[in-house]
């Protein structure tokens, strides 16, 4: 029989919970826990309770949402996702610990008339909004991602695409 290994140590405490809090957060997800931390930082509010039903970060936040970017087309949408973005690019600093934030770029491929024409408003709109955002053909898709298959052949061709050269991913694991 195998001997028994010691209890790993614990990161986070199950504590009983006061009956009154400055703050309380319900969800401690990535805008939950970011909710939190900006109140102390910003704010110095740190009498803060985060309510989570399952486990800090485990939700969409720890399968789906590792794209960091800002170029969306609406002005209000941009300049929230803009603000991320910067907060991102100083983050690792600010909190001594690898992100690991990649920005390899964000690549959104055209492959109809109407795909180039909303891609291209949205790039568009972006730079009248300050946001780096490039317009890409086929033969700069290929240099720029050469995995990608621009011939007119296949199935769904690249007409082009949009780049945010700032845009890319936060691992979650």
């Amino acid at each position: 029989m195998p001997a028994s290994r010691p209890e790993p140590e614990r990161l986070w405490r199950s504590a009983e919970p006061r009956t009154s809090y400055e703050v309380v957060i319900v969800g401690g997800g990535g805008h939950g826990l970011a909710t939190a931390y900006y109140l102390a930082r910003n704010h110095g509010i740190r009498d803060v309770c985060v309510l989570e039903r399952g486990w800090l970060a485990g939700g969409n936040m720890a399968r789906n949402t590792t794209i960091i970017r800002s170029n969306y087309l609406w002005d209000a949408s941009a300049a929230l996702y803009e603000h991320s973005l910067k907060l991102w690019e100083g983050l690792e600093d600010e909190l001594d610990w690898d992100l690991q934030l990649s920005q390899r770029g964000v690549l959104n491929l055209a492959h109809s008339l109407a795909d180039v024409r909303s891609s291209v408003r949205r790039v568009e709109a972006n730079r009248l909004n300050g946001i780096d955002a490039e317009w890409l053909e086929p033969e700069e898709v290929k240099a720029f991602c050469p995995i990608v298959d621009v011939s007119p052949d296949v199935r769904y061709p690249v007409l082009g695409a949009t780049l945010q050269r700032r845009g890319g991913v936060a691992r979650h694991d």
